[in-house]
């Protein structure tokens, strides 16, 4: 991009400004297991609450192609959390391997998104396998054989009340995350940090594998946690292409800076000391 635009260049940003950004041929392996109720009601921040199963969800990907100049592969780990009575992803995580992809991610909607040394995911003979490292540490790893093939609405109908079915086997997945900057003056926030909820509307390109015996390794590092969200019992997992669409979020919160301020800081990797 360029330091200041033209007029033309400026009016046409102003009708481009609402476009979603799709993700074609995007390939998606995803897990949902049950952790510890203690566990999602330390690390949730209000308003949401915990799902009343402590579900958690955790997912590697590969975008080829995307609407918005990117391509690169993501990972992410969430807790399934209730706001307002729908459910919906909070992310504690969601590492990328390209930098446009972090910066969009944190500044628009508020992912906590950093940059990995390698997320992979790749096809074996039984199903897949991939991994994420960041720092040097294998973070997440996982290894999914594959146990039974399903139209996109039979996978709706598994992920139940977690999500919502459109025509041809859609469905619209939930994510809440928080908005905030501390301030300059480092005297708090800029802000009343935000509940943002973002909704990713998933069109699968033909049939979905599942399976229920997955293995998912999460592991801490001195900067990522991940080995605090225990995996306690795996529910199933899928595997399919996808071509997913990120529609605008929306503020539905704003929580008090003393409330919030405990949960601030999953997204860098030291405090000042």
């Amino acid at each position: 991009m360029k330091f200041c635009l033209e007029d033309k260049e400026l009016s046409e940003l102003a009708g481009s400004l609402g476009v979603r950004a799709t993700f074609f041929d995007a390939e998606v392996a995803m897990v949902f297991f049950r952790t510890e109720p203690e566990v999602c009601r330390r690390i949730l921040p209000p308003p949401l609450n915990p799902s009343p199963e402590a579900l958690a969800m955790a997912f590697l990907a590969r975008y080829p192609k995307t609407n918005f100049g990117s391509a690169y592969n993501e990972a992410a780990l969430a807790l399934v959390a209730e706001h307002q009575g729908e459910l919906g992803g909070y992310i504690l995580t969601m590492p990328v391997t390209e930098d446009m992809a972090c910066i969009l991610g944190r500044e628009v909607f508020g992912f906590p998104k950093k940059l990995a040394d390698e997320i992979s995911l790749r096809k074996t003979e039984e199903g897949v396998e991939g991994r994420y490292v960041r720092r040097g540490v294998e973070l997440m790893g996982l290894s999914m054989p594959f146990e039974e093939e399903v139209e996109g609405r039979e996978l709706v109908e598994r992920l139940g009340a977690m999500t919502s079915q459109g025509p041809a086997g859609e469905w619209r997945a939930v994510s809440y995350n928080f908005k905030y900057f501390l301030s300059p003056e480092l005297s708090g926030f800029d802000y009343p940090p935000r509940l943002v909820k973002q909704t990713t509307l998933f069109r699968p390109l033909g049939r979905v594998k599942l399976s229920y015996r997955f293995d998912l390794r999460l592991r801490s590092s001195d900067t990522d946690p991940l080995g605090e969200i225990p995996v306690v019992e795996p529910l199933f997992g899928f595997y399919g292409t996808f071509q997913n669409t990120m529609e605008a979020g929306e503020v539905v919160a704003e929580v008090e800076e003393s409330d919030f301020m405990r949960y601030a800081f999953f997204k860098v990797d030291h405090l000042p000391r």
